[in-house]
């Protein structure tokens, strides 16, 4: 289905992350986009004694996109704003790749202009949250609700509330 292109092991790819360490020379913000809501301080006291009941937000919508999909990223890619593009679920993952225990997969095209964009495969568990990732056993349940993945699904609908 697809060409293996290269394969690092967890010592090599370590050493080239590592292996450059300068900071850059001049760092800008280039966009601020999208907004925070309050943060409810009555989660900071969540406990057995002190449940908090959580609310289903019906009225906000999650677009998970990727970097191509992205209408932010494709403005600044025609206005020649940089030349690397990525989404934070996918930076996210290459800056904790070294201890991650479920497999992941980066699609990088690169421009004949040099400017690369950092993608995700389509159907891909990028948008979600990883559940047991530095349990020592990982669960059992392959079939019933306890899997991973919809254990996944859970976590990333409470986060998105």
């Amino acid at each position: 289905d697809w060409v293996q292109v290269e394969e690092l092991d967890l010592a090599k790819l370590t050493k080239n992350l590592t292996a450059s360490t300068e900071s850059p020379k001049s760092v800008q913000d280039v966009l601020w986009c999208g907004f925070m809501d309050q943060y409810n301080d009555a989660y900071d006291k969540v406990a057995a004694r002190q449940p908090v009941p959580l609310k289903r937000n019906e009225t906000k919508e999650f677009y998970p996109v990727t970097t191509t999909d992205d209408p932010v990223l494709e403005n600044l890619a025609i206005n020649d704003t940089g030349n690397v593009f990525i989404t934070d679920s996918i930076l996210s993952h290459l800056m904790t790749c070294t201890r991650s225990v479920y497999p992941w997969d980066v699609v990088v095209q690169k421009l004949p202009n040099g400017t690369l964009f950092f993608d995700k495969r389509d159907n891909s568990q990028f948008d979600y949250l990883t559940v047991n990732e530095t349990a020592y056993s990982q669960p059992d349940d392959q079939e019933g609700i306890n899997t991973p993945e919809r254990l996944s699904l859970e976590a990333t609908m409470i986060h998105q509330n």
